[in-house]
């Protein structure tokens, strides 16, 4: 009496390896305490710990630029502030979420109720940051864009039960780490957004190098993880979590019907983003440049990953122009 019992935590500790459990306490359940729980579990209180950093963390950047414009020369010193931020966190879930896929996922007997410290603490991050970025991208017009907005709404409620219920933690390594891989050759890629004349070829021929290079590396690895190996992981959560819902009385039925559609709709998104990635490659391999001059080629970027300067549009104006000049003459 006056415990609050959450299956699958109480699921998950029955079925993983002692040895990779870890006490986490403050919820009545975890670690088999027997005190009454209180209104913020250790995991709700670690989320909102990360959630002020992270906030706070977007703050002194963003104030740094607004001190030294003439430093940063940045004409929104909001979505640069969050470019950085971006960066960092999606780095450490990158880096974090590929050594978990690598070297603790195999301890998370059970893929769906199973428990794992590492993988809840990716999630608890990764909700901190999501609901983060959701704010700042209603916040930031740059960032106001509908596809945006929608991932971050529905990746912040995943995330919260991921961690909260110890959800789909095994999955949540992958989704909430190894996808990131991408995310931080992105950073880079709407940095240079944000600092065109950092990439023009006559002012800055070294950062025009890197700014093409890291937008290759972007485009390879979203390919890789997010249209390639994304879906194959989704068939294996698809699998397990149809199971589990055939089984005798499942948990969490409704979170775990929600994921699965949410899944549908993430999965889409991904393949949407990638066939954008596709035509920038198609225009960069096989568009006809010999009428494009660096000074008329601003750049025609996407959000997820432009590839390439080219811009057809000043190309065609020229040889129109041309033309004309050889008529008159």
């Amino acid at each position: 009496p006056g415990v609050e019992v959450r299956r699958p935590r109480c699921h998950s500790y029955e079925n993983s390896d002692p040895g990779s459990m870890v006490n986490l306490g403050g919820n009545g359940v975890d670690g088999g305490s027997s005190e009454p729980s209180s209104l913020l579990s250790d995991s709700d209180k670690r989320m909102l710990l990360f959630l002020l950093g992270i906030c706070c963390a977007h703050l002194v950047v963003e104030g740094f630029i607004r001190i030294l414009p003439n430093l940063t020369i940045s004409k929104d010193p909001s979505f640069a502030a969050h470019q950085a931020v971006f960066l960092v966190s999606m780095s450490w879930c990158a880096t974090y979420g590929c050594w978990l896929w690598a070297n603790r996922a195999s301890e998370i007997k059970d893929r769906v109720y199973g428990y794992q410290y590492g993988a809840c603490l990716l999630a608890e991050f990764n909700c901190a940051f999501q609901g983060y970025d959701l704010a700042v991208s209603i916040v930031v017009k740059t960032l106001r864009k509908a596809d945006r907005l929608a991932h971050h709404t529905i990746t912040t409620i995943l995330a919260f039960w991921c961690y909260h219920y110890h959800l789909l933690l095994y999955y949540g390594i992958f989704f909430f780490g190894v996808s990131e891989v991408s995310s931080m050759f992105l950073a880079f890629v709407e940095f240079f957004k944000e600092f065109p004349k950092l990439r023009d070829l006559s002012l800055n021929p070294c950062l025009h190098q890197f700014n093409e290079l890291t937008r290759m590396i972007f485009a390879g690895l979203f390919l890789s993880f997010r249209v390639v190996y994304w879906p194959y992981v989704s068939m294996q959560f698809w699998a397990d979590s149809i199971d589990t819902l055939g089984g005798e009385n499942p948990a969490l039925i409704v979170e775990l019907i929600f994921t699965l559609m949410a899944n549908i709709g993430l999965t889409l998104l991904q393949f949407f983003w990638g066939t954008l990635i596709l035509k920038q490659i198609h225009k960069k391999l096989f568009s006809q440049r010999k009428f494009v001059r660096a000074t008329d080629a601003p750049g025609n970027d996407c959000e997820y990953g432009a590839i390439s300067n080219g811009d057809e549009m000043s190309a065609t104006k020229l040889s129109f122009t041309e033309k004309k000049g050889n008529l008159n003459g």
